[in-house]
């Protein structure tokens, strides 16, 4: 398995508010996107918490009481309500960052075992030779319209809501967390990212990248020089672990 994480300003955007979190240790990795949320103040310090807490978490992980316990998806739980008491607390503490917030897609790789804690409209991808798995759901207010039907998903991504989200961190101390557990075919691979790769790169071209470039550095770079070719009007994360189950390297 090999993994890699990129993260870039891209065209538009004066700064950067998205950030990333990638470890691996033999077949035990933890992989991390935020967004920090645009038009709020200080969302680059509510994604970059969401970074300094994962730091925490992989210092303590241990493989074999992962494996012994199956605790990943309290591990997760835990390690997301922490960043989110953290950012809210934060925000509450200074003026300037009142409002901030941040999406956040986390997810932790033992052997073939995959667990993903997720709030917000970063995703989580699970790819192999023949297709592409989106394994989280949005929480926004355009895909809360498009399960009702009232608006078509060909329209979703030139749709002006479609940046509102319905869930993020450091809103409220009160959080509802997705958490999900998969197992893990061999030679699959994962990509996580923001919607500044979605909102202009879709799934089939991710597809196409992923089976053309089996390096995730390259890849990660490859898809994010697509999303500002088409005009990068966003920040652009992506975090990739290929060669699930294979030997570690």
């Amino acid at each position: 398995m090999q993994v890699a994480g990129l993260t870039n300003r891209g065209l538009e955007r004066s700064r950067n508010e998205d950030n990333c979190f990638v470890k691996k240790d033999g077949d035990l990795a933890l992989l991390v996107v935020a967004d920090g949320m645009g038009g709020h103040q200080a969302g680059n310090v509510a994604s970059s918490l969401v970074v300094s807490t994962a730091e925490k978490l992989w210092e303590k992980l241990d493989r074999n009481v992962l494996l012994s316990t199956g605790g990943a998806k309290d591990l997760l739980d835990r390690f997301i309500m922490e960043a989110n008491e953290i950012i809210f607390a934060e925000a509450g503490n200074s003026l300037s960052k009142r409002g901030m917030g941040t999406t956040i897609t986390a997810g932790l790789l033992c052997g073939n075992n995959l667990a993903i804690g997720h709030v917000g409209d970063s995703r989580a991808y699970l790819v192999n030779d023949e297709k592409i798995e989106l394994l989280t759901r949005d929480h926004s207010l355009l895909e809360e319209l498009i399960q009702s039907g009232q608006v078509n998903p060909e329209e979703a991504q030139s749709h002006p809501q479609r940046h509102v989200l319905t869930r993020a961190l450091g809103i409220s101390r009160n959080l509802d967390i997705d958490i999900i557990e998969q197992e893990i075919n061999d030679n699959s691979n994962l990509l996580f990212c923001t919607d500044g790769l979605t909102s202009l790169v879709n799934d089939d071209e991710i597809l196409a990248l992923c089976r053309e470039i089996p390096d995730p550095q390259s890849l990660a770079e490859a898809l994010i020089d697509l999303a500002n070719e088409r005009g990068g009007y966003d920040n652009i994360t992506v975090v990739a672990a290929t060669g699930i189950g294979g030997r570690a390297s």
